[in-house]
């Protein structure tokens, strides 16, 4: 791998625009972009910057329009520098599948701090029937995702849980399983849908219990269940890889993984009759 003193300047970006359309419409387009990739194309593109860089748009990521803007604009920050840095042998492919899973990591988490608080605001705290606890989605990455192997064309596959039922405690009530799905729909939108600004992922939710015809969202005993009695012989294997992604950290994490191993990692195997 050669690195980026090897090379004129001009000729890294004149080979990155001559390459990729997408890089050349970016920053014909962007002379912010470019400067700032004329500036930082010589470091490696990791979680750190990412996070940084998101910071630095100067939107609020509270605000739901704001949000869904400045996670765009930070994809293509990221998508250019990958793009020069890879075009240029500056970078390897792990360096590619690290950042574009950061960024993935970096946006749902962000957009589910948002969402979570708008909705919040509206229907109230979702709260456990049992004690009351506060309950929040997990965000379970599957495929590329989970393993952490995104490249830049990837979609992502996710599945939303919850651990308990119960209901809000605004004026508005809701179970949690309405409140959960109304937070998915706005998770999957914020992420996927296509503005001025473009779109950040495509979003696939196909790896969830019982596919498109399954609800978005489910508790942890209504995903037990499904796995003990219907999970199939190919969601064992995906679920090799499932990895929380959001929130980043949460108790309930430890107890969605040892719900999940037991199908995973069965114990007996089916009994097959021998064909001789």
């Amino acid at each position: 791998m050669n690195t980026a003193n090897s090379y004129n300047l001009d000729d890294l970006m004149q080979k990155t625009m001559f390459c990729s359309r997408y890089a050349k419409h970016a920053l014909n387009t962007d002379a912010n972009l470019l400067c700032w990739l004329k500036n930082n194309h010589s470091t490696p593109c990791d979680r750190n910057e990412i996070q940084g860089l998101l910071l630095k748009t100067g939107l609020n990521l509270n605000d739901e329009a704001d949000l869904t803007r400045a996670i765009r604009i930070l994809r293509k920050q990221v998508m250019v520098k990958l793009i020069l840095r890879d075009l240029n042998g500056l970078t390897d492919l792990n360096e590619v599948m690290q950042a574009m899973t950061a960024l993935a990591e970096v946006c749902v988490q962000q957009a589910l701090i948002c969402l979570m608080k708008s909705l919040s605001e509206q229907y109230g705290r979702p709260l456990a029937e049992s004690g009351g606890t506060p309950q929040e989605m997990l965000v379970i990455g599957m495929g590329k995702l989970g393993g952490g192997e995104l490249n830049v064309s990837s979609d992502i596959d996710l599945i939303f849980v919850y651990a308990e039922d119960g209901e809000t405690d605004g004026p508005r009530k809701l179970s949690n399983h309405e409140f959960f799905t109304k937070l998915g729909r706005r998770l999957i939108n914020t992420i996927n849908e296509v503005t001025a600004d473009g779109y950040v992922f495509r979003v696939d939710m196909r790896l969830r219990p019982y596919g498109d015809s399954g609800p978005l969202v489910m508790s942890f005993a209504a995903l037990e269940e499904y796995l003990i009695s219907q999970g199939r012989e190919w969601e064992r294997y995906a679920w090799i890889k499932a990895r929380v992604i959001a929130p980043a950290k949460h108790p309930q994490i430890d107890n969605l993984m040892r719900l999940a191993q037991p199908f995973v990692f069965r114990k007996y195997l089916d009994f097959v009759p021998s064909t001789r």
